[in-house]
């Protein structure tokens, strides 16, 4: 009978973690039917062999690379708001096809990370990372809109992609601050300062030098 007792409540210890895991794991995928090839023609643009190859041989790495980054990531966002992730299992679609990386559904723009569409000069992979925790964030943050929000009221003559990105933003700062990756931090923020859209620039501005970043953590806590 002690046996019995012990190996369930060995057996309970050892899923505690899987049931306490307050964000989802997310499976990372690519497959050039149907997205792509109806990329190739609504766009009119080529997506060579040579990149579909190459995402084919890294993803693999790409998926241990997140799968490392998640539990920091994540763990802080749930840890710095104080409420669980809805979901707990989530596909990741990555796409050669040039457009902007998206939510819902969640579709990371992969190309600018790869050898092959960047001739050699691909962008670091923690910016990968940070591509999909801030498309992650936007689901995170979705379900949980601040009631009676001082900010966004404040706000609400901003263009929609402003409003839509300052808890965010506040949030991903806090997390990065909080893991000490300042410097990874700062080119975020010029990167997305680079971006063709000047929301990004003017959401960071709101965020950085205007109310600060805590301002927006604090209306999601509540």
């Amino acid at each position: 009978m002690r046996r019995i007792v012990s190996t369930a409540l060995g057996a309970l210890l050892c899923a505690a973690p899987a049931l306490a895991q307050e964000y989802p794991r997310v499976e990372l995928v690519y497959q050039h039917v149907p997205f792509d090839l109806f990329c190739e023609q609504w766009r009119n643009t080529k997506i060579e062999q040579s990149w579909k190859e190459e995402i084919e041989s890294k993803i693999a790495a790409y998926q241990e690379f997140w799968n490392k980054e998640a539990p920091l990531l994540l763990e802080a966002v749930v840890s710095e708001v104080g409420k669980p992730f809805q979901r707990k299992e989530m596909l990741a679609v990555l796409t050669l096809c040039p457009i902007s990386s998206m939510s819902t559904p969640l579709v990371i723009g992969i190309g600018r990370f790869l050898d092959g569409p960047t001739q050699g000069n691909p962008r670091p992979v923690f910016l990968f990372s940070a591509e999909l925790f801030h498309e992650l964030l936007h689901t995170y943050i979705r379900p949980f809109p601040p009631p009676n929000s001082k900010l966004m009221e404040k706000y609400k003559n901003e263009p929609i992609l402003v409003q839509t990105h300052l808890h965010l933003m506040a949030v991903m700062k806090q997390v990065y601050l909080k893991l000490g990756r300042s410097e990874q931090l700062k080119e975020i923020i010029a990167r997305d300062g680079a971006a063709p859209n000047p929301a990004y620039r003017r959401a960071w501005q709101i965020v950085n030098d205007i109310e600060g970043h805590q301002a927006f953590v604090a209306e999601l806590r509540r």
